[in-house]
């Protein structure tokens, strides 16, 4: 079995889906020994190269030059000549490898995931694509999307889908195959830890053992609803404290500045501790607080609701359809709720009130339906019900 995996963007560039396939992968390897290549695209490097992360090649392709941000004639002029650029390495890509492959699995939405999807269709192969992100319509480039709709009406491809809000979507556009899984949670990172929580807590933050500490830690970019989570914490006992960690893009640098400025307004500079970068140790950040908030816009899913809980660590969510009323029981693992800064401030209180043994019996039933194991597992499963069907 030789799988051909392509992300929309691929480590050292983070975006969760491709860093959660990656991490799928290096399991699936190890626990099936499943061959596969990587295949993807970026945004913030420019030009084909192939380079090696954590022991796996990838062999990126990506316009030479970087698509301006703002709207002119050159914009569109390169943003055709990228597309072009995708399609055709692509195709020079497959053209000689297509042989090697028995089935294609995609994260993300760039041409080349839909050139490649398109092809190996054609070439009757098997396709996975896995929907990631909040989106209005699943059969992307939406420039053929009737094309794409006649792929995934065929029973031999796949679409998952990281929530029912996801899988209802896909539905609606008569696809005939659908896996509504949420996505894996390391069982050997998240899991219950409480008794390093203030270990954790010294090496990782500014504040002590009598602070109550929230924890947001995401992107750095106003979908994930930063601002809103400051202006909580304005509204909280002094004891309160907030971690916002995560990575930092170029092009948020913008976002970034306005939401220090708003540290300062709201005079909240003690209280809140940022880190930029990439955060390896995500689970330790959850491990050190006493609750996590998830102000986020739209999400396909929102992984860290589960991981969270998994660490027995309460969330306060955005209630979002679909999603967060699929995965949060209140008063158990937390509450989701609408977006309102002293509705969310009591939320948190009460979450404080969640008793021990509550958490921890909602920390196994979290893991009894997303531990990575059981997905791996089902994984291998429909990988050989597609390529031997």
């Amino acid at each position: 079995m030789k799988i051909l995996l392509v992300s929309s963007k691929y480590q050292p560039e983070y975006s969760g889906s491709g860093l959660r396939a990656h991490n799928t992968y290096k399991r699936l390897t190890e626990k099936y020994g499943i061959d596969y290549d990587v295949v993807s695209n970026a945004v913030n490097f420019q030009g084909n190269s192939t380079y090696n992360y954590d022991g796996v090649e990838v062999y990126q392709i990506s316009f030479p030059y970087k698509i301006p941000l703002k709207k002119s004639i050159s914009r569109y002029l390169i943003l055709l000549l990228s597309i072009f650029w995708e399609v055709f390495y692509s195709w020079v890509y497959i053209r000689k490898n297509i042989d090697n492959y028995h089935l294609l699995h995609t994260f993300g939405n760039t041409w080349t995931i839909g050139f490649l999807t398109w092809y190996f269709n054609k070439k009757h192969k098997p396709v996975i694509r896995e929907l990631c992100n909040e989106m209005s319509n699943p059969m992307y480039p939406i420039q053929f999307t009737k094309t794409f709709e006649k792929i995934f009406r065929n029973e031999k491809n796949l679409v998952v889908a990281i929530s029912e809000r996801l899988g209802d979507l896909a539905k609606g556009f008569q696809v005939k195959n659908i896996w509504v899984r949420p996505n894996p949670i390391d069982e050997t990172k998240f899991h219950i830890d409480f008794s390093n929580k203030f270990s954790y807590r010294k090496k990782l933050t500014k504040f002590n053992n009598d602070d109550i500490v929230l924890s947001l830690i995401a992107n750095f970019i106003d979908r994930k609803n930063q601002d809103f989570a400051l202006s909580v914490l304005s509204v909280l006992p002094e004891n309160y404290k907030l971690i916002l960690a995560g990575p930092l893009k170029p092009e948020e640098s913008v976002y970034f500045e306005k939401l220090s400025e708003r540290v300062i307004t709201l005079g909240l500079e003690r209280r809140v501790d940022i880190r930029t970068g990439f955060i390896e140790n995500f689970d330790e950040y959850l491990k050190c607080s006493d609750v996590f908030l998830f102000p986020s816009k739209a999400e396909g899913l929102g992984t860290p609701l589960l991981e969270s809980q998994a660490c027995g660590i309460p969330v306060v969510s955005n209630s979002i359809k679909g999603i967060s009323d699929m995965v949060i029981e209140d008063a158990r693992g937390g509450f989701s709720l609408k977006m309102d800064k002293y509705d969310w401030a009591e939320a948190i209180k009460k979450s404080m009130c969640i008793d021990k043994d509550t958490l921890l019996e909602n920390a196994a039933s979290i893991k009894e339906f997303s531990s990575s194991k059981k997905i791996d597992d089902e994984y291998y499963k429909k990988f050989l019900g597609m390529i031997n069907g």
